[in-house]
């Protein structure tokens, strides 16, 4: 006889963060406060956030504690033993069409999936943002198209 375990890994759905952003972001936004992306670090509920003019510690708890009794309500604490606020920070991933137009003028590098499930680089200087689509422009002088659906992942390229 043999015996079959399965462990499960609890993972944020996408579901999940979709429900955490939909709830917390026009609260934050009234407060001028950008709801950048939430992720999930071991057993911690993480929330990035960004302020135009910088935040600050102070900005961090009072964001704690304006959202932590919201996510108690609608249940999204109950599977982790901590949340945290804070900064996405200078290598912050780009994720959004506000992500990008912050950063317009700034060399990106965007990891593309194609419908076909390709997965390919691009590098250039984000020129314009619109209708769901990042216009970079390459090194050649050409402009590239990349549509916010397909980017898998997004950095701003740092020059030390």
């Amino acid at each position: 006889m043999y015996r079959v375990f399965f462990i499960f890994y609890i993972d944020m759905t996408t579901v999940e963060k979709n429900a955490i952003i939909e709830i917390l972001a026009p609260m934050l936004d009234l407060d001028g406060i950008e709801l950048v992306d939430v992720e999930v670090h071991a057993q911690t509920l993480r929330l990035l956030i960004h302020k135009p003019d910088g935040l600050s510690v102070r900005d961090c708890q009072m964001v704690n504690q304006t959202v932590r009794p919201v996510l108690e309500v609608h249940e999204h604490l109950a599977s982790y033993a901590q949340l945290e606020v804070a900064s996405p920070g200078i290598d912050r991933p780009l994720r959004t069409a506000k992500d990008f137009q912050r950063n317009c003028g700034r060399a990106v590098q965007i990891e593309v999936i194609s419908k076909d499930g390709r997965k390919r680089e691009v590098q250039g200087t984000v020129v314009e943002v619109h209708s769901g689509k990042v216009v970079l422009e390459a090194s050649n002088g050409k402009s590239i198209s990349v549509e916010i659906s397909q980017i898998l992942n997004a950095h701003i390229q740092l020059m030390w």
